[in-house]
């Protein structure tokens, strides 16, 4: 996801309002043309709890959804407008978005001379900065095969569209910072908000204090770069699961725990199935690969690999094609050893339900030192029940600081080695369910500036007692007051197809658990109090 920044601006000494802060009302501006994107009219059944009949309407349904739930979310009583289309994006980028404009300057109380993001600056000083013009900017990929769906069930092989326009909202709601990781510098000389809490744990400075060549180094220093607010410190604690390392046990020199990347096949890794003695893979250079360590071929050792962990290289063939050839030669598990340089290392990709073993990609680094150290490598999983799995010793969550610098993704999420999964890691994942999560991202706007809705769901100022947002991210009174916006609009005023609709999600959302029996009682009455 990239993030993206179209204009600037500075407005200095405009008072905060008086008024009384309240729900954000964000409005989708479609800026495609008649006939594509947001307005194509290729028809379509109704998918997901999402009513629309043309992938246009889905799509506008969806986004409109999408700004729903954060306007529950957050507090703000300046109109937000977000500029929405669909364009053919780069290889494998599901979409991007970002502030529109920042502003420094505006109000009292603020950090003076920073960048806020328009949608938060105006959130802040009551008054729109920036009039006649949208806040944010977004764009998402005509060439994906999104699920338009409501309801979070995603179907294998298609992207849920909800949690990008969630994930890609929240970007321009303020979770990027205005930097140029790449060349260290702040966007005109000028620090952000994000960036007064993104911290450097190896200089121990933050990177408003560094100089340029120290951002800029600091942007490569994968795993030690944290954001060190207090709301998004807190929600780590109580969300992020115990902290699990690939420990090398033996031989000595290279003992110690080391990144990796998990498979998306397969078994996944635990300490109860990844423990052993490292092997060597070898196969022939053969068609299917030139090198004898690439795993594409059936392996030729098998009776060394037999009851241990193969590893093998990178390159050639697909990462299932060499785990299952490990698995048919006795392997419990598979490391795959990257073949260029970088951190982290990434996941693997590909499906092949026949494949019953974990398998793990480390860096080329790790893998190197490894196979060097062959025969006598030990390996394991180990859980440290006292530190939590993406945050640093102190529970401060990760920022994802690859090396080398990924445009758009370096610095403006969350670290990949989350888990569970965040909403505002670098890549969407099938683990994500944005219509009733948001994890700790509301926790790191609440740092940088925003007011959270601490109520709780109101249908036709009736109150449900269902939270809007809880400490954890949990958001399913927004989903109520967003789904609640869906019935009525697929209802063209019919009450009774109104009542139908809602009732039907309210006992979806108890049968799930996701409310209790008071609260589901409570949503039926006021469904039923509604004047619609």
């Amino acid at each position: 996801m990239n993030k993206s920044l179209l204009a600037l601006t500075s407005a200095v000494g405009i008072a905060l309002s008086a008024m009384c802060a309240q729900a954000a009302e964000i409005i989708p501006v479609v800026f495609d043309d008649p006939g594509e994107g947001y307005n194509d009219p290729t028809p379509v059944a109704p998918v997901g709890n999402n009513p629309g009949t043309t992938r246009g309407e889905q799509r506008r349904i969806v986004a409109q959804f999408a700004a729903d739930l954060w306007g529950s979310v957050l507090q703000s009583d300046v109109p937000i407008y977000i500029g929405a289309q669909f364009n053919p994006l780069g290889a494998n980028v599901l979409g991007s978005a970002g502030a529109s404009t920042v502003h420094s300057n505006f109000a009292p109380g603020i950090v003076p001379d920073t960048w806020y993001s328009s949608a938060l600056a105006d959130a802040i000083g009551g008054v729109d900065l920036n009039p006649g013009f949208t806040d944010i900017g977004s764009q998402y990929s005509s060439d994906f095969d999104f699920y338009y769906g409501l309801d979070g069930k995603t179907p294998a092989g298609q992207v849920n569209f909800l949690d990008v326009a969630m994930h890609e909202f929240g970007h321009g709601l303020g979770f990027q910072n205005f930097v140029s990781e790449a060349a260290g510098t702040f966007l005109a000389g000028v620090p952000d908000i994000y960036s007064n809490f993104t911290f450097d744990n190896t200089t121990g400075q933050f990177w408003t204090q560094m100089t340029v060549p120290q951002r800029q180094a600091s942007a490569l220093n994968y795993g030690k770069v944290v954001f060190t607010g207090a709301s998004a410190t807190a929600g780590a604690g109580l969300i992020l699961d115990p902290r699990t390392a690939l420990r090398i046990t033996a031989p000595a020199p290279i003992a110690g725990e080391y990144d990796y990347g998990t498979a998306g096949f397969g078994a996944p890794i635990s300490p109860a199935n990844f423990t052993g003695t490292v092997v060597l893979g070898v196969d022939p250079s053969d068609a299917a690969g030139a090198s004898t360590t690439d795993g594409c071929s059936p392996l030729t050792n098998a009776a060394a690999v037999a009851g241990n962990i193969a590893i093998m290289d990178r390159g050639t063939c697909g990462f299932t094609i060499k785990v299952k050839n490990a698995q048919d030669a006795g392997a419990i598990g598979v490391i795959i050893a990257d073949n260029v340089p970088g951190t982290p290392p990434p996941g693997l990709g590909g499906a092949d339900p026949t494949i019953t073993i974990p398998s793990i990609r480390v860096t080329l680094a790790a893998g190197n030192s490894i196979k060097a150290n062959l025969p006598g490598v030990q390996v394991g999983l180990v859980v440290d029940p006292s530190k939590l799995q993406g945050a640093d010793d102190d529970g401060r969550p990760r920022l994802f600081m690859p090396n080398p610098v990924q445009g758009g993704s370096s610095g403006s999420h969350y670290d990949t080695a989350l888990l569970p999964n965040a909403l505002m890691e670098p890549s969407i994942n099938s683990t994500l369910l944005s219509t009733y999560n948001l994890d700790i991202t509301p926790n790191l706007l609440q740092d940088t500036g925003w007011t959270l809705n601490d109520g709780s769901a109101q249908i036709d100022g009736c109150d449900t007692g269902i939270d809007l947002v809880d400490d954890v991210g949990i958001i399913i009174g927004a989903n109520v007051q967003a789904y609640n916006n869906v019935c009525e609009a697929s209802a063209g005023g019919g009450r009774a197809k109104y009542m139908r609709c809602m009732t039907d999600h309210a006992t979806a959302l108890h049968k799930a658990g996701l409310i209790d029996r008071n609260q589901h009682m409570a949503l039926r009455s006021c469904v039923a109090k509604s004047t619609l």
